[in-house]
């Protein structure tokens, strides 16, 4: 398929990290980037859309585990169409396709008008499913997955998760339901309540409440809940942890709090058997190999096209508003996703 491929792109470049997560935000600058070329078993991709996850905010930090040389262009996922192929089978056959693509390796990412890909770690997007729709495909929906995959398969009975009316939160409450899989979700207001209990979740407490580590503790011991999807940090991983049965294991996925795990007994972890740990998509994509993140992949598809999950968007921003609207992100995390469109300059404040 032929393409015009222009030698210049626009980006949104990051040149330092900013421990200030609206510093780091604010540095961002739109600039002209020459376009990569897509090497053997590449593809090179003209991006739709990509949205912001708190994993691109802590890189913006400097905090996430994965590291680039600066300058350059952030973004972890998106999706758009494959116009250029490097060679190989894999990457000849995805030219024309839309994808949803990610790019933790070390050249830029998805905040511009073109991205490198890898074609193996390339997902085809079904026939009734949107680019927009697209651009969130991997982390969250995957995340959601890969823990609910990772607590039943390490025989865990139930699970509390925090964070519960998150992106991820909300995916959780209709896949454990879908499953049959008793869950507590944790929110931190009434309003949020009533949110996941409108969206089919029987179990969500107020952590902001008089009685909430009594009911926790309750209703955690009836429903042998013994995996925890911890994404908040701070004292709330303790008070999870020390509220779960013997044998519990709070999964860590995320640091909303900004602050370390704190609060946990000590004595729950030696005569308990309970267990504090990571989970880190990046690694559990490795562990599934790529006809397992297919299949996975092709499950959320289908689930996004039915209407049973889905990731609500509050902004679609074009590079030039793209500041602004990761600003607006940070402070209303809860409201959804903004979206940068970086072939598009409209801003859709809707």
């Amino acid at each position: 398929m032929s393409h015009p491929i222009p030698t210049q792109m626009q980006a949104l470049l990051l040149e330092a990290h900013h421990e200030d997560v609206l510093e780091a935000v604010r540095s961002l600058k739109v600039v002209q980037r020459a376009t990569s070329k897509p090497a053997h078993g590449q593809v090179l991709v003209k991006m739709d859309a990509s949205p912001c996850n708190p994993s691109d905010l802590l890189f913006l930090q400097g905090k996430y585990g994965t590291s680039k040389t600066l300058p350059t262009v952030p973004g972890w996922e998106g999706s758009g169409t494959v116009v250029a192929s490097g060679g190989g089978l894999l990457a000849w056959w995805l030219q024309g396709k839309r994808v949803a693509c990610g790019n933790q390796d070390d050249r830029d990412g998805a905040w511009a008008q073109y991205m490198v890909a890898n074609a193996a770690e390339c997902i085809p997007l079904k026939q009734g499913l949107t680019l927009e729709q697209g651009a969130t495909l991997i982390i969250n929906p995957l995340t959601a997955v890969g823990l609910l995959a990772t607590a039943r398969k390490e025989g865990h009975a139930a699970a509390v998760q925090t964070a519960g009316a998150s992106q991820v939160g909300r995916m959780i409450v209709r896949l454990a339901k879908e499953a049959g899989y008793p869950l507590i979700s944790v929110v931190r207001r009434d309003a949020q309540v009533e949110l996941l209990r409108k969206e089919g979740a029987e179990h969500v407490l107020n952590s902001s409440g008089p009685d909430f580590v009594a009911q926790l503790t309750s209703l955690c011991a009836r429903l042998k809940a013994t995996a925890a999807f911890e994404a908040v940090a701070g004292d709330l991983t303790g008070i999870v942890l020390n509220a779960m049965p013997r044998g519990a294991t709070a999964y860590v996925y995320g640091g909303l709090s900004e602050t370390a795990c704190g609060g946990v007994d000590p004595l729950g972890l030696i005569f308990e058997d309970k267990q504090l740990r990571g989970f880190f998509l990046g690694a559990w994509l490795k562990q599934q190999g790529a006809l397992g993140i297919l299949r996975a992949a092709g499950r959320v598809q289908k689930l996004i096209i039915e209407g049973r999950i889905g990731t609500q968007v509050q902004r679609r921003v074009g590079l030039d508003g793209a500041v602004e609207g990761l600003e607006h992100y940070v402070q209303n995390m809860t409201d959804g996703k903004v979206l940068i469109t970086p072939n598009g300059s409209s801003v859709d404040w809707g």
